[in-house]
């Protein structure tokens, strides 16, 4: 039995992530609960710094002018798909790690550097800095969209499989959605957003690694019962 792919990442991310699923054969709902926006540019950060820490795909996007001007600096990302974001932005010295900042910072710690430029949006996780000192360059947001134009879309929803990129996600997702409505299947990024989306689901998976691309390709074999590459 096909299932449905049902997104809830916050656009512009949501228009990528549904038209990669879809050449991959996928059904798709898009339903984005939030709107990633750039934020009134901050002053200058103090520095010196000899790193940079960039937490997700966004904060590379609307942290280009910070980058740029930290270009000497070794840049530490989350994951391969930041890793790339920030390469692209012309990023030479990267370095990817665990897939949260958690697990990021030990690697930096390791490398020897201590003052970290942090490259994020306003929703950050908590996180322990293992003693280094960190400044946080807020360059995004994320809003909440209005979700009453997808209340039928969601109350009419058929068994499907539920694409969860982030906790904010979950717990939003999980506040929507009551107990008997939950005949889905959970597919999250991470096990943070995983234990975001509450109980009393179908199932729950989550992507051996917090990328979008290895989430879609899971996806494709929940929804279709193949694997396909991206």
């Amino acid at each position: 039995m096909n299932r449905p792919l049902v997104l809830l990442r916050p656009q512009p991310g949501n228009d990528r992530s549904a038209e990669r699923a879809r050449a991959m054969g996928m059904e798709v709902i898009q339903i984005p609960l939030f709107e990633i926006l750039p934020v009134e540019p901050e002053a200058e950060p103090a520095g010196p710094f000899d790193a940079v820490l960039v937490t997700s795909i966004n904060g590379a996007r609307y942290g280009a002018e910070m980058l740029a001007r930290h270009a000497g600096l070794p840049v530490f990302t989350v994951g391969e798909a930041s890793a790339q974001a920030v390469r692209e932005q012309g990023a030479r010295d990267v370095h990817v790690g665990g897939g949260d900042a958690a697990s990021t910072i030990p690697l930096i710690a390791a490398a020897g550097h201590r003052a970290v430029l942090h490259i994020c949006g306003e929703d950050v996780r908590p996180f322990d800095p293992l003693g280094l000192s960190i400044t946080r360059h807020i360059v995004y947001r994320s809003d909440a969209l209005d979700i009453r134009p997808f209340a039928k879309v969601l109350a009419t929803l058929p068994p499907s499989v539920v694409a969860v990129h982030s906790p904010r996600i979950g717990r939003r997702f999980n506040a929507l959605m009551p107990p008997p409505a939950r005949n889905h299947q959970i597919l999250a990024i991470s096990e943070a957003a995983a234990r975001a989306c509450g109980t009393g689901w179908r199932r729950v998976h989550i992507s051996p690694s917090p990328d979008d691309t290895a989430l879609l390709r899971l996806a494709s074999t929940l929804c279709m019962g193949t694997s396909q590459p991206t």
